[in-house]
Formats: structure tokens, sequence, C-alpha cells
């Protein structure tokens, strides 16, 4: 935790800085400024959890500093220190919550009392913001696994999941799905990362579409060329007012981040048959010729002339799946595709229940139905699907093709092993849990959390905090970083959380693990 003192008089700084206990406080750093301009430009790049300021100073005074951490919206704790009495001056202190309103001359212990306050209403907020940002991750890993599928369409058993995962709503409940689309290369080349414009994404279409402030209501995801996301809407809010948030969001991406999305809104539907609605939301925008920034509603799309009832078997194909028997399913899609009569409409049918079928396969298989939804080769056999026989049956194939090799990765457990520990060991620094891993190699949360344990004695998370913690002590032994610098590089936005796991790793807190190596040296 960082401590600006800000003060024209020297001699309150050097008192302060050489009576302070940092180690005993936490203070990691003490940062000085002689008048306001100083203490914007420190705020501005070192972030201060603490500053104690005085309020006569030249250039800048210490009201101008309070008003500029309040506008900057940081959380920093404030207090006075000065030799102004004044009503109006305390009044105003009040208004913008500071700590406290210390006059000079100073009693050094009262000082110190502040600071021991400052820190405490520091880690609150900290723990508080922590508690949020858990249940905003567990609202959207739901949200996740009810898009690819996980959470079943059972109503009973989407239920129990709710509740399991204490979610203040049931199966019953009735929401929209928004789902927008944006191709990400003029924002690649105007400056945008991709990591930033998934999070960017996410916080904004909670804000503008739900009223949120967070992000528990969106799932986003993105390739080498595209990002897409689907936002959960609660209550089905009507139609048109959906459309006119659709657009603000629109206007803000084209305007500031150089994207300019597509954006299908769903019908009205119930929580537990979120499954299928993500699969009709898929094939719609992949199927329909739409274009950049306009906005579309989900319809049901109107019947062929002349098209037939064709009904593939689930038995016979999830028979051919199970036994490996591509050369068998071959000719059964060849037997369905003499007996229909070559339209439009007809390949389409039948294009739509093979996807089905597969998307049934892969959920109760325990596959993320993403595999289906987000292959490249996929997507265009898919576009070509209905243009005749040979197209058609290139796409089923391709299917079926994918889902062996799909199914031969999830049986090797030392080759998922393998691939989801050179993930984490690339992007531990970044905020990933068990969704982010399994996503990445194709298998169910479930399925990867158990096989890791099975495998490595240590569950995902143990092994995450493994490799920050050792990351951190060398951190802490090569460089002058202070512990919440190095907690932040590390991957933790809580240095309390940080603490806390180090402690339990190492046995001690970071401060005294550092203070203990550099005495041995």
């Amino acid at each position: 935790m960082k401590l600006l003192v800000c003060d024209d008089d020297i001699s309150t700084i050097d008192v302060l800085q050489s009576n302070l206990d940092c180690v005993e406080l936490g203070i990691s750093k003490i940062l000085r400024a002689y008048n306001g301009e100083m203490a914007k430009q420190i705020i501005d790049e070192e972030k201060p959890e603490l500053i104690i300021c005085d309020i006569g100073m030249p250039i800048c005074n210490g009201l101008e500093v309070l008003k500029y951490v309040s506008d900057q919206g940081l959380n920093s704790e404030f207090t006075f220190l000065t030799c102004y009495e004044k009503f109006e001056y305390a009044q105003m202190a009040i208004e913008y919550g500071v700590t406290a309103y210390l006059t000079k001359p100073f009693d050094l212990d009262e000082v110190k009392n502040c600071l021991v306050k400052m820190i405490d209403n520091h880690k609150k907020k900290e723990d508080k913001e922590e508690v949020q940002s858990r249940k905003d991750s567990l609202m959207t890993s739901v949200f996740k696994q009810a898009c690819d599928g996980m959470l079943g369409t059972n109503k009973e058993m989407v239920d129990t999941g709710l509740k399991i995962n204490g979610m203040g709503f049931t199966a019953d409940s009735i929401w929209r799905i928004v789902y927008t689309r944006a191709d990400i290369v003029d924002a690649i080349k105007n400056g945008w990362n991709k990591e930033l414009l998934l999070f960017t994404i996410n916080r904004l279409h909670d804000e503008v579409l739900t009223n949120y402030v967070g992000s528990a209501h969106t799932v986003v995801n993105s390739d080498d060329r595209f990002i897409w996301s689907f936002c959960f809407v609660k209550d089905a809010p009507e139609g048109e007012l959906l459309k006119q948030r659709c657009a603000a969001l629109g206007d803000f991406c084209v305007n500031h981040m150089h994207l300019n999305p597509v954006t299908l809104i769903s019908e009205p539907f119930h929580f537990y048959e979120t499954t299928f609605v993500v699969a009709r939301l898929y094939d719609q925008m992949r199927k329909a010729k739409f274009y950049p920034g306009e906005i579309f509603f989900e319809k049901e799309e109107s019947g062929t002339v002349g098209q037939e009832d064709i009904a593939l078997s689930e038995n016979q194909v999830f028979w051919y799946l199970k036994n490996r028997d591509e050369e068998g399913y071959s000719d059964y899609i060849d037997s369905v595709l003499e007996k229909t009569y070559c339209t439009k409409g007809n390949l389409d049918q039948i294009r739509k229940e093979i996807t089905n079928l597969f998307i049934t396969y892969f959920r109760d298989n325990g596959m993320s139905i993403n595999n289906i939804f987000t292959d490249q080769e996929i997507n265009k056999l898919d576009e070509r699907a209905g243009e005749n026989r040979n197209s058609l049956k290139e796409y089923a194939l391709a299917l079926f093709k994918m889902q062996q090799t799909k199914a031969k990765e999830a049986f090797d457990s030392e080759d998922i092993i393998a691939r989801a520990k050179r993930y984490i060991d690339e992007h531990f620094r970044d905020d990933i849990d068990r969704n982010d891993v399994a996503a990445v190699i194709f298998v169910t949360p479930n399925y990867l959390s158990k096989l890791f344990k099975n495998n490595m004695n240590m569950n995902l998370r143990e092994y995450i905090n493994q490799l920050r913690i050792e990351e951190s002590k060398r951190l802490l032994l090569s460089t002058d970083l202070s512990v919440s610098e190095i907690a932040t590089q590390v991957g933790y936005c809580n240095i309390s959380y940080f603490s806390t796991v180090f402690h339990k790793l190492m046995g001690v807190g970071p401060f005294e693990w550092r203070s203990a190596k550099e005495e041995t040296k």
C-alpha cells in the first residue's frame, strides 16, 4: 500500500517519514509532493491508496487535490493535515468523505491512529470489491455454461444448478439474449489489443443493456478476426426499448472502439431453454446476410415451397459416432440425400437437423458446443451446405471428423493435462479460471477439474496460485517494486488476498519474507 504525503513544509513530510513504521502498517512506499500539481502527477503515476495532504499550498491547494482524486474515481483514503481550522474547509472535507481532518501542530500518535483507520477503510473497500467480483465471475460462469449446454435443458436440473450456485433467479425466469458480433481488424490497427477489447465489450454490454455496473451478464469470445458476445437481459424488456439500448451500444463502439457490431436480439425465453436459443442465434447470424451496424430481431424462419418432412434417425447417427464408423455414417447420409428432393429448403432442413444432432451429442458427452460454432473450417462448409447434395455431405462428414478428433483428445488425459498446464504457465498472470482453461482445450470445466486433480494432486486454482507466488518471490528479490505492484503483476487485484495466499504457501507474509531475505543478504 502506498502513502502520498503532500505538504509545502518539507519538515512535516520528513517527520512523518522518519517516524512511521511502514512495515508494521503495511505501507510499501512513501511518496512526497510539495504542491498540489506535483501531487496530481504522482497520483496519476502511482495511484496511492493513502493520501495525507495540506490545504494551503502554492500552485494548487489541497482542496483541488481532493476534488481531483474524486473526479478520477479513485478509491484512495484521504486525510487533511493542515493549520486551517475554517468550518467551510472541514465541511467540504466531510462532503467528499475524507477519513479525518487533522490540524497542526499535530500529534504523531494521532496521525498513526488515523493511518490505521485509513488502511482499515481501504481494506474493507477492497474486500467488498473482491466479493462483488467473485459474484460477477460466478454469474458469468453460469451463463457461459448455459450457452455451452453444460447446465442441460431439463427445467428441474437447471433449477438445481442455479440454486447450488446461489443465483437469484429460477429456470423458469424470462430472458432475452443480445448477440453481437464485430470484426476487430480496424480496432487492432488503431491500437486496441484483444484482451482490452474483451474486457471493454464485457463491461459495456452489462452497463448499457442491463444497467449493471460490472461484468456479470455477458459471455464474450473471440478468434483472430471476430469478437462476439451473448448478453443476458432479465425480464425480457420490450423489443424496441432493447433496440434503442443496442443502438447506443453500437454508436459507442463505432465512435470510440473502431468496432461496428451486428446485433441480433432473441425472442423472450425461459432460462432452461438457453442452449437451444443460443444455437438458433448462432445459426441465424451465420446464415443470414447481415451487415455491420444493423440490429435485427430473431425471427422464426418460414417454410419453403416444396419442402418435405425430413427426419434423420438420432439413434442411428449416435451409433455411428460411438462406434467411430465413418463409412457407415457416410453411407447413411448418402441414403438420406438420395431420398430427398433437392431443393434449397430441403437441404437446409437436413443441415439444421444434422447440426442439432451434433449439438445434442456434444452436450450429452460433456463436450463444449463451441467446438461446432467457432471452428472456421466448419463455418465455411456450413455456409455452402445448402447449395447441393455434395456440399451438404461434405459438411456432415466434417462434423463427424471433428467430433472424432475432439473425442480422442478428451480421452488422452496426458495431452489434456499438458495443454492445460502449458496454457496456465503462459497466462497465470491474467484473470483466468477453470472455465477459461477448459474452453481453450475443448473439454468441459468439470471434466478438466476432475482430471487435473487426479493427475496433479492439486486443483487448478492451487496450481495457478503456486505459479503466481513463485513469480512474486522472484520479483520481491530482484526488483524494487512494491508488494502491491507485484501482486498486480502476478495476477492478484487484491493485495489482501495476495498476502493471504502468500502466507498460506510460504508461512509468512510477502513483507516479512522480503525483509528476511534482505537481512540474509
